[in-house]
């Protein structure tokens, strides 16, 4: 206890003449403090107050730009939102293709028998009518029954366009008509597509009374194969006596219709028939 209070007296001393500046005689006493206080266990002193906050410094450089993140799972679906409201009519279109021409209808149910009608007021009795001419006819105009002749083939002949066959003929009086026919087949692929088979004598259709044709239609968009007998056949008139070429061709069909792969004669004969007769009645 005389020891601490020795040393108190002493640190009391010089500490009493401390200025502003530090003096040798300081400078002993802070080393016999610390002399002190390293060789002498002390007391604890009584913790200082805490100091005044500094001014923050400058902020540093922006740093370099990370990486980026690992890509999330897909969310959740959300739900569906309210209908939005209905637009404005659009403009009318132009108006559409003519569609192809319809299937034939089923023929329909024969009608019931009318109800027999009441008989008729009796008619007033004509005049005599005039004279009419002889029945009997001139040498000039008969035609014998065995002028015909037949042209037979069995190939097959594809073409959509052009002449298939012709067949020569002696026509033995200029006051007479032509009967001509064809037997054999007739087929047409392709969807919506037509072809016209038709006569030509010397050169050209016949025109007394009109033409002497037959048209088949495939209608089908789905392009059926149909194989099956055709025939069709005609008068023709204003055929001058002498040599005649009956041809047999075909083509295309009258209106939009374009013609498809046409097939005449297939495993099967064909034959052009044509016949002297005489002329149709007035």
């Amino acid at each position: 206890m005389v020891q601490y209070s020795a040393v108190f007296l002493i640190l009391s001393f010089f500490g009493g003449s401390l200025g502003t500046t530090t003096s040798p005689q300081q400078q002993n006493a802070s080393k016999l403090k610390d002399l002190c206080q390293g060789s002498m266990p002390g007391f604890p002193g009584i913790p200082g107050s805490n100091g005044i906050p500094g001014v923050p410094g400058v902020p540093g450089p922006q740093g370099t730009q990370g990486r980026d993140g690992v890509k999330g799972q897909i969310g959740d679906k959300g739900s569906q939102g309210m209908p939005g409201p209905r637009g404005d009519r659009g403009r009318e279109g132009p108006p559409g293709k003519s569609g192809p021409q319809g299937f034939k209808g089923m023929k329909g149910q024969q009608g019931i028998v009318g109800m027999k009608g009441e008989a008729g007021i009796a008619g007033m009795k004509g005049r005599k009518g005039d004279k009419g001419e002889s029945t009997k006819a001139s040498q000039a105009s008969v035609v014998p029954q065995t002028n015909w002749k037949q042209c037979v083939w069995g190939a097959q002949i594809n073409i959509a366009e052009g002449k298939i066959k012709g067949c020569a003929f002696n026509k033995l009086q200029s006051n007479s008509a032509l009967r001509v026919s064809f037997q054999g087949y007739m087929r047409v692929l392709g969807g919506s597509k037509c072809n016209r088979w038709y006569f030509k004598f010397n050169g050209n259709e016949c025109s007394g009374p009109v033409t002497i044709e037959a048209v088949v239609y495939n209608l089908s968009s789905w392009n059926p194969n149909l194989v099956h007998h055709q025939s069709f056949e005609g008068y023709c008139e204003n055929i001058p006596q002498g040599a005649v070429r009956v041809e047999l061709w075909v083509g295309w069909c009258r209106g939009r219709w374009e013609p498809g792969s046409s097939y005449t004669g297939w495993n099967s004969v064909s034959r052009i028939m044509i016949e002297e007769v005489s002329r149709s009645q007035s």
